[in-house]
This record gives C-alpha cells, sequence and structure tokens, in this order.
C-alpha cells in the first residue's frame, strides 16, 4: 500500500513521521475523509471546506485547493490499483518541540492514505447493521466538536465496545440522555412521517453526507426536522439509519439487542439510499464530461 506523505509517494510500511511529531505527541493536528467511486473522487470541496476551518481554528496551513487533493486522490487510488477507497488527508504541526507551545517552527506534516471499503458494503446497505447505545457522549465539546482532530478516543473505545457486542456501530448518549451521533458517522430516526437528526453544533459534529441527505430529504418532500433526540424517541423509531462518506445511507435494524421497526431497513431509507445513489451518479457523470472536454 502506498500513501502520499510531505509531497512524495511512499510504501505504507516504511513511511516515517518524527517521533516528535506534535500529532504523535499530542494529537495536535486535524484531518478529513471522503471517498472515491471508480477512481473519482466525490465531494472533496466540501471536505476541504471543513478542514480548511479546522486548521484556521488549530493555527494550522491551509491544505490549498480542492483540485489539488482531487488530483493526488485519483493518483493514490491508480497507484494502488483500486478504484472505489476511502481517503483520509491529515496535517500535524509536525516536528516543532514536545512541549505544549512549540519550541520551533517546522513545516506541516501532511499525510494521504486509503483503505479499501468493506467487501460487504453492498450487503450491509440491503440488510442493515445492530448498533449500540454507548454509556458515554462524544469527548469534544464546542468550539472543538465540529472539527475532526486526530486524537478520539471516544470512537475508537466506543468502536471496541460495540464490536464486543456483536455490533457495527456505537451511538454516543450525553448526559442529558440524547443520542447524538455514532462513532463514525451521523444518526438519522424516522417517526411517523419524519426524519429528525440532532443539529449540528454542541458537541455534534456535522457531516458533508449528512448534509446532502437532509438536501435530499427534503428535495424528495419528506418533513425534515433537525433537534435534540432523546432516548426515548431513538428507542421508539420506526427506521433508523447512520451516514458517513464510507457508508452513505446505512440501515441499523437492531439497536442493542431489540428489533427497530419490522428488523429491515425502511421505506424512507430505501428512498434516501436511493437518491443518495442518483446524486453520485450525476456527480460521476459531471466529472466524467469535465474530463472529456478537458482531453479534447
Amino acid at each position: 500500500m502506498l500513501v502520499w506523505l510531505n509531497g512524495r509517494f511512499q510504501d505504507a510500511r516504511t513511511a516515517r513521521v518524527a517521533a516528535t511529531d506534535r500529532g504523535l505527541l499530542h494529537g495536535d493536528g486535524v484531518y478529513d475523509t471522503w471517498r472515491t467511486y471508480d477512481g473519482v473522487p466525490f465531494a472533496v470541496p466540501a471536505h476541504i471546506r471543513r478542514l480548511t476551518a479546522a486548521t484556521r481554528m488549530l493555527g494550522l496551513p491551509a491544505p490549498g485547493a480542492a483540485a489539488v487533493w482531487e488530483q493526488r486522490t485519483r493518483a493514490l487510488v491508480t497507484r494502488n490499483h483500486l478504484t472505489d477507497a476511502t481517503i483520509r488527508l491529515t496535517i500535524t504541526r509536525g516536528d516543532a518541540g514536545d512541549a505544549l507551545v512549540p519550541s520551533r517552527p517546522a513545516p506541516p506534516t501532511i499525510l494521504l492514505t486509503l483503505r479499501t471499503l468493506p467487501p460487504d458494503l453492498d450487503a450491509l446497505q440491503a440488510r442493515g447493521i445492530a448498533a449500540v447505545l454507548l454509556p458515554f457522549g462524544r469527548d469534544a465539546a464546542a468550539p472543538w466538536a465540529g472539527f475532526k482532530t486526530i486524537g478520539h478516543p471516544s470512537a475508537v473505545v466506543g468502536r471496541m465496545l460495540a464490536a464486543r457486542k456483536g455490533a457495527g456501530e456505537g451511538l454516543y448518549v450525553n448526559v442529558a440522555g440524547e443520542v447524538t451521533e455514532a462513532t463514525t458517522a451521523n444518526v438519522f430516526v424516522v417517526v411517523g412521517d419524519t426524519v429528525w437528526t440532532p443539529p449540528a453544533r454542541g458537541d455534534v459534529l456535522g457531516g458533508v453526507t449528512r448534509d446532502l441527505v437532509l438536501r435530499l430529504a427534503r428535495a424528495a418532500g419528506l418533513t425534515v426536522r433537525e433537534a435534540a433526540l432523546p432516548l426515548a424517541r431513538v428507542r421508539a423509531a420506526r427506521e433508523l439509519f447512520v451516514t458517513a462518506s464510507t457508508v452513505e445511507v446505512l440501515p441499523v435494524v437492531r439497536l442493542d439487542g431489540r428489533q427497530v421497526g419490522d428488523g429491515r431497513a425502511g421505506p424512507v431509507t430505501i428512498r434516501l439510499q436511493e437518491a443518495y445513489r442518483a446524486a453520485v451518479q450525476r456527480q460521476m457523470s459531471r466529472a466524467a464530461s469535465a474530463t472529456r472536454r478537458r482531453n479534447r
């Protein structure tokens, strides 16, 4: 597997950063993720905008133009002989000293990596996954909650806890007894004729996929409400699903061992899955047309 590290493609097994890199010592860095379809990056400008906002908050160098990262993404998947993959761009403050206050100027560490998609993703999207409620909330609050910072022990511990219980996701529950999000995704429920999701503020990390699904739901004539999700509302939901760039729209059919709805992906979830796939196809068609024009 090859990665792009500080301007060069390198073998992932031998690529190195300094032992005193601040991302390693202090979690002093940010990242964002997107995916590719048939080798074409999807929604990179939106991800780069969020990453740019995060670098501004931490005083890190901005990632630069989305077009540059689209080009590097294409090169990375091509060199790894992949077409569909998850891409992660990480930026740290680099080797600037191990004290909390950087002791010397240093170039940032910039790392572009990829991983393969779950081989059974199509099947998971069709049949759904199990999830569990976590006994804690996400370990970030405003103003940091809106950014993907490197350190996220709640996600690591939460996903391991879910795995031990045979589940594919864990849902954070805050001190107010509200479900806020999943370890790597945003959460939605369908109650009556309304699609609910927590507002992307406070201790909730918004998502590029979340925003697109909200637009698609409104365009489809569905009633959408961004409001807190008390545990009782989540447990009573007839449909529950999570959204993220990698998994798109993923149904949750069991929660804490109990069946959600009739134990299958619900009609609203399926409708949004279809709308999302259509949106992807439209962007891929536009990208293909742009490539043909450039190559004339």
